[in-house]
């Protein structure tokens, strides 16, 4: 480990994450906790989901649905969107029941949402941002974007792209003429978490809120996965040395030196919070759970 990493592990009168469970699913590739549930699912490169319960344990939901790289379950609890790199998406019941299938052209930085009865799935296609509009088994509506541009709900519900520039993020809604103003765009590898837009780079993570503009910035080596609290006050990351880490964004003693541990032997290429409860799941080689104390 770096001299960073270790003296933000050591600096800490005590350690804020706890390992909690392994559960016993292999190779996974994306993450999503179930609404208000403490029921994780976990899509793995062989091309199954599985559902992981801190009490009920570990079983298999679906299987043969190619590797999936987003996953996310509807508010109802019921519905899910899973897009695999193999080129297809699905939605199904979260009891695997089938909904629809199709096909999506998407090649990397795939992610997925729901907007009202929408399922959205955006990605990079060859030269461009592609967004499918899926609804009732089918896509509604297909957009091409530019490259760099985020899609998220801001908290009236309304669909919105972002971008990051020089200048700060820039927001604007989805719709037909959407339109971004001339600016130039930076490196940052853009992922909604919530409220919030996150900007990955090779030094730290920026962090807009949905209103955009100036980020806060946090500072942490090859973060390669990250995401935030329901109630914006956490962000867990990982790195691409298979470290963990937990951020109080709202303490800049934490902020700047948060609670750290190794993990993992490998890249984390997913980290996600539970709505419910103090759960964060992060995904290397194995699937952990963490919890943690103030």
């Amino acid at each position: 480990m770096t001299r960073e990493v270790t003296e933000a592990h050591y600096l800490h009168e005590r350690q804020g994450l706890e390992a909690i469970l392994r559960p016993p699913v292999p190779d996974p590739t994306a993450l999503a906790w179930i609404p208000k549930r403490t029921e994780l699912l976990v899509g793995t490169k062989a091309g199954e989901v599985h559902s992981v319960d801190p009490v009920l344990g570990t079983r298999l939901v679906a299987s043969d649905i190619g590797e999936p790289a987003a996953i996310c379950v509807h508010s109802d609890r019921t519905r899910v969107i899973i897009v695999s790199r193999n080129g297809t998406w699905h939605v199904r019941t979260v009891r695997d029941d089938g909904i629809g299938t199709g096909s999506h052209g998407l090649m990397t930085n795939i992610d997925a949402f729901w907007y009202g009865e929408y399922a959205i799935v955006i990605g990079d296609a060859i030269d461009h941002r592609l967004l499918l509009a899926i609804k009732d088994g089918a896509v509604k509506s297909r957009a091409k974007l530019p490259m760099g541009v985020a899609a998220f709900l801001n908290p009236s519900g309304k669909l919105m792209l972002s971008r990051s520039t020089p200048a700060g993020l820039q927001v604007i809604p989805f719709g037909k003429g959407s339109k971004f103003p001339k600016s130039d765009t930076t490196g940052h590898r853009l992922r909604v978490s919530g409220n919030y837009v996150m900007g990955m780079t090779t030094t730290g993570v920026a962090i807009w809120t949905h209103l955009g503009g100036q980020p806060q910035s946090m500072r942490m080596p090859e973060v390669t996965a990250a995401a935030i609290s329901p109630d914006g006050r956490m962000m867990g990351m990982g790195t691409r040395t298979g470290a963990v880490a937990l951020a109080v964004l709202d303490s800049p003693n934490k902020r700047a030196r948060p609670d750290l541990v190794k993990a993992f032997e490998g890249a984390v290429i997913a980290a996600e919070f539970a709505t419910r409860g103090r759960w964060l799941a992060t995904a290397a080689e194995r699937v952990q759970l963490w919890s943690w104390e103030d």
